[in-house]
């Protein structure tokens, strides 16, 4: 009796393992920040300024990407003008070197308010294997990239 049911048990096993594969998520991106996921930056007018926090995942079924997020912890501002327009345009600058390169660069212009929680998404196409991502906030009224907080850097393993 015993034999017949580790005989069933070992067949029931057998199928589950050829016939019940789900899909699969792309795992978290192995990662470490030496700078922090915070931040502050400046934005276009009014002395608008605020924090976000950065965060980086891989897209499922895409190799050799990284989804950027950063979510806002609110921005304010001084003025009239910034009570007829609370909204803080802020340009991102995207230093990352990787298999594809070395200090390559993507930009990236956002606005945020007042409300915390507001996010803007990107992809950056870095390759697969070991990346370093370093951004930060930059001006952007200006044609010369003057650089408005000390951003974040982050070391990882893209998929």
């Amino acid at each position: 009796m015993k034999r017949v049911l580790a005989i069933v048990g070992l067949a029931v096993s057998a199928v589950l393992c050829v016939f019940a594969t789900g899909s699969a998520s792309a795992a978290p991106i192995p990662q470490v920040s030496t700078t922090g996921y915070n931040f502050g930056i400046f934005g276009d007018h009014s002395y608008c300024r605020g924090a976000v926090n950065a965060t980086v995942d891989a897209p499922k079924g895409k190799r050799g990407v990284v989804r950027v997020t950063v979510r806002s912890h609110g921005f304010t501002g001084a003025g009239a003008s910034w009570k007829r327009n609370p909204n803080c345009r802020v340009l991102f600058g995207n230093y990352y070197t990787s298999v594809r390169g070395y200090n390559l660069e993507k930009w990236v212009t956002a606005t945020f308010g007042p409300r915390a929680g507001e996010k803007k998404v990107w992809e950056i196409n870095t390759g697969s294997g070991p990346v370093s991502l370093g951004f930060g906030g930059f001006s952007p009224n200006s044609p010369v990239r003057v650089p408005s907080g000390y951003g974040s850097t982050i070391y990882m393993l893209v998929p």
